[in-house]
């Protein structure tokens, strides 16, 4: 039986296509949703919420000579569809491709999978398997955008959302902590909880609608910055979320009067605005950089008022090397609002880890440990028993240590696990490169696309 992850393959195969028409990494995704849009629509009969005139069928059977046009005509439509999600998902379309030729290539391509043994394994998955392809492939693909699914998938099923929760994701990239809180529950036998989502990348906003749609979620993804908007009244009772990584940048001061602590430092915005956005009773599971856990000034600030505004349960160390295009290290803050914190569990998933990367990836199973320790109650409220990796510290242990909440400082009072200082230098070491291969294909890219635009343009230059 053809699986997704080989129609994904067959499907990234295409892209080679795209790239001898000049289409760069980036654009990838985007081509690839447009078509997939409408051959999905047709095999999962949602054709009627586009025009007739704007479906599969009528691309599929155009010639070489009119396909273009026709295809151009489609998308310029579809950006004007009464559909609400698939006039979102073609706003402002457009295609990079510039061949019938090459166009056709591509439609057959499609057309030439088995969709019909495809859908009994779940369309969902082929896109959401693109998207991973495209993290891995370049870091001017989706990588910025892009949480490992492992991670994903262990952060949604210990804080179990269900058909009565409000779940959101201020920095939602493509979606993949909404649908898996909406597949989540649906494997509950319950109907999905209410998802919404805010990307600032309008491409990306694009591939979040699709991610939802094609894994027959509905949900809302709103265009904009997360910190530019007001703080919710009512709230929001599951909050799970990924933020940018990167250096301190500068926050505008309406970003700023959202804030009880002001900064330039986007992470610390993002934490904030969690907590502020967070209903009474509800919970939260936010990625970080673990400069976060341990520095002092406005973090130092800001992690006082979550330990005394919230109650701060867990906190998980992620091995290194498994963002892309990224080698700073990570954990996850639990944490939830319905009263202050007594104690604080650290699960250190990091020392003594096998290196990620592309050559060796993170696994659902890498985490099921944590899982186990973590228990049954999504409030981090269930029974726990310390070990070598799991540790626990009491509100009176943090703040002695000036409420620090990395898992170095649970170290510094304990005994390390193995060699950690030497297991933590390697994956550094690793982890480093893992970033320079990385970029030396990102270079290496666009080296050809500068080589074949200057030999366009030499061609052009001879030819008059």
């Amino acid at each position: 039986m053809q699986d997704t992850s080989d129609v994904t393959r067959r499907l990234w195969a295409l892209c080679g296509v795209l790239r001898n028409e000049g289409v760069t990494y980036h654009e990838y995704l985007n081509e690839l949703t447009y078509l997939l849009f409408l051959k999905l629509a047709q095999e999962l009969d949602m054709e009627d919420r586009i025009p007739g005139d704007c479906r599969w069928g009528e691309l599929s059977a155009s010639s070489p000579d009119s396909i273009l046009s026709r295809y151009a005509e489609i998308l310029h439509n579809l950006g004007a569809a009464d559909d609400e999600v698939v006039q979102t998902i073609f706003a402002d379309s457009k295609t990079g491709i510039n061949s019938g030729e090459s166009l056709m290539q591509l439609v057959q391509g499609i057309e030439d999978i088995d969709w019909y043994r495809a859908r009994q394994n779940g369309l969902g998955d082929v896109y959401e398997g693109l998207i991973q392809k495209n993290a891995q492939e370049s870091r001017y693909g989706a990588g910025q955008y892009f949480t490992p699914r492992p991670v994903v998938e262990a952060l949604v099923q210990v804080t179990a959302p269900n058909n009565d929760d409000v779940v959101y994701d201020p920095a939602a990239g493509t979606g993949g902590f909404l649908v898996a809180a909406g597949l989540g529950a649906a494997t509950g036998h319950t109907s999905p909880p209410k998802l919404v989502g805010i990307e600032l990348v309008r491409d990306v906003q694009r591939m979040a609608l699709m991610n939802l749609l094609l894994h027959g979620l509905d949900g809302k993804i709103i265009l904009g910055d997360a910190l530019h908007q007001d703080v919710d009244e009512n709230g929001y009772s599951v909050i799970l979320t990924n933020p940018p990584f990167g250096a301190k940048g500068a926050l505008t001061a309406e970003q700023n009067e959202r804030l009880e602590y002001q900064t330039s430092n986007k992470q610390l915005a993002f934490l904030q605005h969690v907590y502020q956005n967070l209903s009474e009773g509800g919970r939260a599971a936010i990625v970080v950089p673990d400069n976060v856990l341990f520095e002092g000034g406005t973090a130092a600030a800001v992690r006082t008022k979550l330990l005394e505004s919230n109650r701060v349960h867990t906190i998980l160390s992620l091995p290194t090397g498994i963002f892309y295009a990224t080698g700073v290290k990570t954990s996850v803050l639990f944490f939830c609002a319905d009263g202050t914190t007594e104690e604080t569990w650290f699960y250190d998933l990091r020392s003594g880890q096998t290196s990620f990367g592309k050559r060796r990836q993170l696994l659902a199973s890498d985490l099921n440990e944590f899982v186990s320790a973590y228990g049954s109650d999504p409030f981090g409220r269930s029974p726990r028993i310390e070990t070598d990796r799991f540790k626990r510290l009491t509100r009176e242990e943090l703040t002695a240590g000036g409420n620090r909440l990395d898992f170095a400082h649970v170290r510094s009072t304990d005994r390390p696990i193995g060699s950690s200082s030497i297991v933590d230098l390697l994956d550094d070491t690793r982890s480093l490169r893992e970033e320079l291969d990385s970029a030396l294909s990102g270079i290496s890219e666009i080296e050809k696309i500068l080589t074949r635009h200057f030999q366009d343009r030499e061609g052009e230059a001879l030819g008059r």
